[in-house]
């Protein structure tokens, strides 16, 4: 190896070092946390993810869907915690049903691990080496993200996983992209590209998402569902229009929420206009890399872990790129783009700048190959609930009551 590629090497691995310095100092406070009895906050929004699964096993549905009776619950068990609600739909509750069963440590970290597994099976399975596969999985987002205990990781498998699959196995990405409905707002820019470049994928989709609600109703009735759009749905809805309560709101970093000190009208206005203008992009969309992005910039409420999207995207552009060549300041655009998820909690006005940093990222994607001519061909054809109260909540597994 040449003294020039050897100082390559070793910058690109000090690079990599520093993105996760943000993430492990943030470890060590979580932990830090954890060791002196601070559970509850340290296990975040993984607790939300446990205690619906938790609640909804044990017959308890309507307690998500009371706030008073769903911050008893975590009370009773840690104390004072900063205000938690269920906020997903009933298919997402699906999901962490299974995981009730388990003590909240161990639910919340083996739904992590199973989410990057899935990650790193679909990214496998769609070509991608082992290099790629854990610089995704070790990226700040990805980081982010499992210390959140959130579900990006998930959801990134679902729809990068499922976009990146669509030329070799389109219906199979597209039951993948149709399961992405547990958080619908990511979705807004996938039909009309999956309709254009992949319509077997796109009837697939709707199909299975189509299967997945009505299993969750099946399952959990239609107390959920109705649950969810006369409770969960409007006060997600509050808190994007009022910013409360500022634990949920604080963090977005969507074009919605840069825009936000303009009032919420003119903030609706301008993500309302971003949101028309990617969705009616993706029309001519023709790659994953564009894809991923105008998904974040339609998106009215994202958070930082929900960049792990971006962060495909980013990877998949430095791929591309590190063949092509990169333009002028393409690099640092993308290793900002890459950085900038562990660097949100610790420095938030970075939220400000992460709207137009994607608006960049696009621009870059979209410069060779990102969008379609406008007589560009399609693709080829595919290849052939209940009443709280009655009984007493159990204690879950190794839980402590405070005091």
């Amino acid at each position: 190896m040449s003294q020039k590629s050897q100082i390559y090497r070793l910058t690109r691995i000090a690079l990599a070092a520093l993105c996760t310095v943000p993430s492990c100092l943030e470890a060590g406070l979580i932990i830090w946390g954890e060791a002196h009895g601070l559970t509850g906050k340290a296990l975040r929004d993984g607790l939300d993810f446990w205690g619906g699964g938790f609640l909804a096993l044990h017959g308890h549905l309507a307690a998500l869907f009371d706030v008073q009776a769903y911050q008893a619950f975590f009370a009773a068990l840690y104390g004072k915690l900063p205000y938690h609600l269920w906020s997903y739909p009933p298919n997402y509750l699906l999901i962490a049903l299974p995981f009730g069963w388990l003590p909240p440590w161990p639910a919340v970290l083996s739904f992590d691990l199973l989410s990057l597994l899935l990650l790193a099976v679909l990214l496998r399975v769609a070509g991608k080496g082992g290099w790629f596969i854990a610089a995704v999985l070790a990226s700040p987002a990805s980081l982010e993200n499992m210390l959140e205990h959130q579900n990006a990781a998930l959801l990134t498998a679902l729809i990068g996983g499922g976009l990146l699959l669509l030329p070799r196995r389109p219906r199979l990405g597209g039951v993948l992209i149709g399961l992405a409905t547990i958080k619908p707002q990511l979705g807004l820019a996938l039909p009309l590209f999956l309709l254009r470049r992949a319509p077997a994928a796109f009837g697939l989709a709707v199909v299975s998402a189509l299967a997945f609600a009505g299993l969750s109703w099946l399952v959990l009735g239609s107390a959920a569902w109705s649950g969810f759009w006369h409770f969960t749905r409007p006060a997600m809805s509050n808190v994007l229009l009022t910013g409360q309560p500022p634990a949920f709101a604080g963090g977005l970093i969507s074009v919605f929420a840069s825009f936000r000190f303009l009032g919420v009208p003119a903030a609706l206005l301008v993500q309302g206009a971003v949101s028309a203008v990617a969705i009616l992009l993706s029309w001519r969309a023709r790659s994953p890399i564009a894809v991923l992005l105008l998904t974040a910039l339609a998106c009215p409420y994202l958070h930082d872990y929900d960049l792990l999207g971006a962060t495909l995207a980013v990877a998949l552009l430095v791929e591309k790129r590190l063949v092509t060549g990169f333009a002028p300041f393409e690099a640092v655009l993308c290793f900002l783009a890459w950085f900038g998820p562990g660097l949100l909690p610790w420095s938030p006005q970075f939220a400000h700048v992460t709207p137009f940093l994607l608006v960049a990222l696009l621009a870059s994607a979209m410069r060779r190959g990102g969008l379609a001519p406008c007589d560009s061909s399609l693709a080829p054809p595919a290849s052939p609930v209940l009443s709280a109260g009655r009984s007493p909540i159990p204690v879950p597994p190794d839980s402590t009551a405070p005091g």
